[in-house]
Formats: C-alpha cells, structure tokens, sequence
C-alpha cells in the first residue's frame, strides 16, 4: 500500500516538470532488422501469429543525444511506461549520448512491450528539472516531448 502511494505521488509531482528545450537534446532513430528468438517449444504460446514470425522484422534502437546541460542539471534517469525501474541512471555530460533499445516496432506499436520513455534531468539532489518524453501511438506515429516527428 505504502509503495502504492509513494508511486502515485511520484508520477502526479513529474507531470509538473516542464519539457527541456529542443535545442539542448537531439533524438536519434536507429532501426535495423532483426529474427525473433525461436520460442520455447515446450511452452505453450498464446501470442499473436506476427510474434512467431520467423523473417527479420524492423527493431528499434533510439540515441537521446545532451547537446547542452541546463542550469543545474547533473543527472538523468529515463523511465519507461511498463516498469517503475530505471531504464538508465547517470550522470551527464554535454555531447554524451543515451543509448535506448525499444526492441521490435510491432511490439511497440501492439503495446506488448514500452511505448512510452521519459528521460529525467535531474539535480544533484535529484529533483527533477526537465524531461524528454518519448510516446510511440498504436498507429507508429511518434511524438518528441508532444511534437509529432514522424511515422515507425
């Protein structure tokens, strides 16, 4: 219960964390064609027919590149919509780059695996200054900090 509401606290206090500046990060797509592992054959699979597939199939790989700092920021911590868990937590550095693997874009879009990332800059008393929200609709069209960049 007590985890419950400390989740809800966290997320109702980040939704005050303005956007950082498109001129400070530059957002990255990387796609390349990947086979799924052959699955388990002595599990019983419930999922869809296109999650068997076994041709190559668009992956999804993004780079969030720190162009600049902004006042006081240190850190950065991204977040993912499946999992109250880091993905990544470090410290930054001007030209750095974040390196996310968001796995098969069917995934993505089906909503089978994240579809939402939200990267934290955070103080050294890890207060969150700005953020950088990634959001993948079920169509593949996706959005950079709600500015619509193109289709997957």
């Amino acid at each position: 219960m007590a985890v419950l509401l400390w989740l809800m606290c966290f997320f109702v206090a980040q939704e005050e964390v303005p956007f950082k500046p498109k001129e400070e990060f530059e957002v990255v797509l990387n796609f390349e064609f990947r086979q799924r592992e052959i699955a388990d054959r002595s599990q019983i699979n419930f999922q869809y027919e296109k999650r068997t597939s076994t041709g190559p199939l668009p992956y999804l790989k993004i780079n969030l590149n720190v162009l600049k700092k902004g006042h006081g920021e240190s850190r950065l911590r991204v977040m993912k919509n499946t999992d109250v868990r880091s993905v990544s937590s470090r410290k930054i550095e001007e030209g750095m780059q974040v390196k996310l693997d968001l796995g098969f874009t069917d995934d993505i879009k089906d909503r089978v695996s994240a579809h939402e990332y939200v990267a934290y800059f955070l103080s050294d008393d890890k207060k969150a200054l700005s953020r950088v929200v990634l959001y993948v609709d079920k169509d593949g069209t996706y959005y950079v900090n709600g500015e619509k960049r193109g289709r997957l």
